[in-house]
């Protein structure tokens, strides 16, 4: 098998992959209707819950929803922009443009610049240093402990 005609198959399933999870989206969208009742339903239930292990329950299964709830929207939020994207430059190849494709870290910068556009200074200040102290503590655990000598043995 030559080198890297693997990598080709791979990258046409994820390809097909995100296309059915877009054709998926679409045709299950009323059931984002649902599981928003499906919260407010689970807040009423923990409010009105008077025995704590079961409002524990609640509150996590709440917690889950939500964040699953937030996942999803951030993620059809990428995916719309690359979409605009990908729209705004077929308008300049038509035009007689030199097509020109975002590199994955442009990408990124495109998608956290259109987050902080939402936020107030306060919250991108808070987001910013968030996303900082995640860095540092990943690029810690990367580095090795130092050597032990033969005193601390």
């Amino acid at each position: 098998m030559p080198l890297g005609a693997g990598s080709s198959v791979a990258a046409s399933q994820g390809v097909l992959g995100q296309l059915e999870e877009i054709k998926a989206r679409k045709a299950y969208s009323f059931l984002d209707d649902y599981q928003e009742d499906e919260l407010k339903q689970l807040r009423a239930a923990a409010k009105k819950e008077k025995d704590p292990q079961i409002k524990e329950k609640l509150e996590r299964a709440m917690m889950s929803m939500e964040s699953r709830l937030k996942a999803q929207k951030r993620k059809d939020r990428e995916r719309e922009l690359l979409d605009e994207h990908r729209k705004q430059e077929k308008e300049l190849v038509k035009q007689g443009k030199q097509p020109f494709y975002l590199k994955k870290s442009e990408q990124k910068k495109a998608l956290l610049l259109d987050q902080f556009s939402t936020m107030k200074k306060g919250q991108v200040d808070h987001a910013i240093e968030r996303r900082r102290k995640k860095v540092a503590s990943k690029e810690k655990k990367l580095l090795p402990w130092a050597r032990r000598t033969a005193e601390e043995r």
